[in-house]
């Protein structure tokens, strides 16, 4: 017998549990550059679809997801990115780890996280340009 088990891949496609909401951590979010832009002014802006790998189940209809999937994005982005499927508008970048990589950064430091937010957010911009 082996020395490890895999565990079950048997969970609910969706966790049955209220969206955890944070007025202070979308205060957060406001003060950062745009994800897309780097502009600032920007809404929070919530990833929908799914990404079961890394904890995000999506939303069902006329439900809202957890704050820590929300990105900041300028209004023009945060409109273009409801006016189209969401993973054709971030097609090429991964905003679940950058969400995750924010919240987790206002997490740890509270307010004094936002240089190191705004640095991850600039540096993935840098590795997007030609």
């Amino acid at each position: 017998m082996s020395g490890f088990r895999i565990a079950s891949a048997n969970f609910a496609p969706t966790p049955k549990r209220k969206p955890t909401k944070s007025k202070d951590y979308l205060a957060f979010i406001h003060d950062l550059p745009c994800a897309m832009t780097g502009r600032y002014g920007v809404e929070a802006a919530h990833l929908s679809f799914a990404m079961p790998r890394f904890g995000h189940y999506g939303r069902g209809k006329s439900s809202k997801v957890s704050d820590r999937w929300a990105l900041p994005l300028c209004a023009d982005e945060h409109r273009r990115q409801h006016s189209m499927s969401e993973e054709v508008y971030w097609f090429g970048r991964s905003p679940h780890i950058l969400a995750l990589t924010i919240h987790g950064l206002w997490s740890d430091l509270g307010e004094d996280a936002a240089p190191f937010a705004a640095a991850v957010i600039n540096q993935q911009l840098q590795e997007r340009l030609p």
